[in-house]
């Protein structure tokens, strides 16, 4: 290959791999439905991406290493501090009693589908017992399963990434084990399990101990716990092959159960790293398939999806939670929630060629299971959220509105917002936010906290609220600026919008409302409602059209969802409409909403 086809095919990895997911995470579709076919299309189709010229020896030590730097990274997320004791026994039966079931089902129905030696098949069977966080988290915003159904998912396909890579290894040493000599097969097994752990172990104890004593700079944490994890995968696989993964496996949940010193800059550091490492491996990975050898396999291989998806996992999660307090709904969507990710692919790209070399025939091994984790991704993304809705196991998705700021405009606004439905979180210094009681008011619609409670209290309360968008009116300070950058970590940072103090000049000026984010459309700053309120205005349920001296701020539909950048002549006549109304405008205002309705309404 000359220098341009090697740019062009790094070029075409990256921007496929990283620009699917985001494309994905934008529009709510699960990403492996536009990895797996972003792939193909650089791959066979167009020929963007040669992995075997573009990496040479290279491709299959790499993908090793990235998918212990993922299995490094699922490590880390197996916090027992974290677990809730309410669902552990539900996610370790999953885990265990689910995850037998799904080898041997799944080993079984390989047998029958294909022609291919036994041990090939458990192979297979191995390796699709694997799901995973990245897969499952995606479509669980989009499902939003009460608990505790959304959270067992959660823990199980976290947990099932490193327990699942654990026991493709452990079954393909006893396969290849078979054709060395000396040493017994289950002593060969257990003598690469022994030496993964241990290296683990010392991996994290010599971490730990340089972190503890402040060795690193704060900065450098996250670059040097990721140096650790890739000196551990080299070490194990240098002494024994295929012993790396385990040895990446116990440096995660060892570094995440320590209690010496704090990671999450190294858990903050792992979500880039995670997106660059999955686009990575699905471009490359789907690039090495040949459609046309593919079609081959697609017959039994959705045979095979049909299987997993119809018998294999209702049976397991059936047997799994028996005696456990997981409501009955909530244990039918577990038994409709299994996709298969990442990991899967990478495992049955790096063990397809060790069992080559060795001698096996595993060429069907990559379309196999890039088939299962498309169609089961298919199956699940389209379902999970319309079962969801059948069982009545989902959660409405959330119409919550948050009001952090000390300016006197946002009680009397969050008021409002409460008497329209919509329930509202206001976040103040103050110790008595809301005022005196109104029995008018659903108490429940309209909560307060105090920054003086603390910021663990403000940050918890803003997770319980489930805040659908954040309004954000304060002068600049520590502490509020602090609580803006939690919110963005738990809303999303085109969820947080803020209320200029002053009127924008010059370029900002110029840009069209719908290019921004501003709240109520641009028309008023957080300085203009205190000095309108201080001059007798106030915030109140306007009618449709406005009075004049009104600023229209919000639109609430039936449904509670409010609008904040209302336009007058697009609202429907079932919104209730909340403006900023000028104190001569005050009286007028409000004989005109009790007038009665404005003509037309009915039609």
């Amino acid at each position: 290959m000359d220098q341009n086809e090697i740019f062009l095919g790094f070029g075409t990895i990256i921007v496929f791999g990283i620009g699917a997911q985001w494309i994905g995470r934008r529009s709510g579709i699960p990403s492996l439905l536009l990895l797996l076919p972003a792939g193909l299309l650089a791959g066979d189709v167009l020929g963007l991406v040669e992995p075997v010229e573009l990496f040479g020896d290279l491709l299959f030590p790499l993908v090793s290493l990235l998918l212990s730097l993922l299995l490094f990274q699922a490590g880390l997320q197996l916090r027992l501090q974290s677990f809730p004791r309410e669902i552990r026994s539900s996610v370790a039966r999953l885990v265990s009693i689910g995850m037998a079931i799904t080898f041997v089902g799944t080993s079984l129905a390989v047998v029958l589908l294909f022609d291919i030696p036994r041990d090939m098949a458990f192979m297979a069977g191995a390796i699709l017992v694997v799901s995973g966080p990245t897969v499952v988290g995606p479509l669980l915003e989009v499902i939003r399963p009460l608990e505790p159904a959304g959270t067992i998912l959660r823990w199980e396909g976290t947990t099932l990434d490193p327990i699942g890579a654990i026991l493709g290894v452990v079954v393909l040493n006893l396969i290849l084990a078979g054709g060395r000599e000396g040493v017994h097969p289950v002593i060969q097994m257990f003598s690469r399990l022994g030496l993964g752990v241990a290296i683990g172990l010392a991996a994290a104890a010599v971490l730990v101990f340089v972190m503890s004593n402040f060795l690193l700079t704060d900065n450098m944490e996250a670059s040097v716990a990721l140096m650790f994890a890739v000196l551990a995968f080299t070490a194990a696989e240098l002494v024994l092959s295929e012993a790396g993964l385990v040895a990446t496996v116990t440096l995660g949940i060892v570094i995440a159960n320590q209690q010496l010193v704090t990671t999450d800059r190294i858990t903050g550091f792992g979500d880039s790293l995670d997106v660059l490492i999955i686009g990575t491996l699905f471009i490359v990975l789907a690039a090495l398939v040949d459609i046309s050898e593919s079609l081959a396999y697609l017959a039994p291989t959705a045979a095979l999806t049909a299987i997993l998806i119809i018998v294999v996992r209702p049976l397991s999660t059936a047997v799994s939670l028996v005696g456990t307090p997981v409501p009955h709904r909530q244990r039918a969507l577990i038994a409709g929630m299994d996709p298969r990710g990442i990991v899967a692919a990478a495992i049955a790209a790096q063990f397809s060629v060790t069992l080559s070399a060795a001698g096996f025939d595993a060429d069907f091994l990559l379309p196999v299971v890039f088939g299962v984790i498309l169609g089961t991704g298919v199956v699940y993304g389209l379902s999970g959220k319309p079962v969801a809705n059948l069982l009545g196991v989902a959660k409405p998705n959330p119409t919550a509105i948050g009001l952090l700021g000390d300016d006197l405009w946002l009680v009397p606004f969050g008021r409002c917002l409460a008497g329209a439905d919509v329930p509202t979180l206001l976040i103040t210094n103050a110790r008595r936010t809301v005022g005196p009681s109104q029995p008018e008011l659903d108490p429940a619609q309209l909560t307060s906290v105090s920054i003086q409670d603390g910021t663990d209290s403000v940050e918890q309360a803003i997770r319980d609220a489930e805040l659908a968008d954040m309004v954000i009116s304060f002068r600049p300070g520590e502490v509020h600026s602090w609580l803006v950058s939690s919110a963005i970590t738990v809303l999303g940072r085109r969820h947080i919008l803020r209320v200029p103090d002053e009127p924008t000049v010059g370029v900002s000026a110029a840009i069209p409302d719908w290019w921004s984010n501003k709240l109520f459309g641009g028309k008023v700053t957080s300085a203009e409602m205190d000095r309108r309120l201080a001059a007798g205005a106030s915030i109140e349920v306007v009618p449709d059209p406005p009075a004049a001296g009104t600023t229209l701020l919000v639109a609430v539909s039936p449904k509670g969802r409010a609008d904040f950048k209302p336009v007058l002549n697009e609202t429907r006549p079932s919104d209730t409409l909340i403006g900023l109304v000028d104190g001569n405008h005050v009286h007028e205002e409000r004989v005109t909403r009790e007038s009665g309705p404005r003509p037309g309404d009915a039609d």
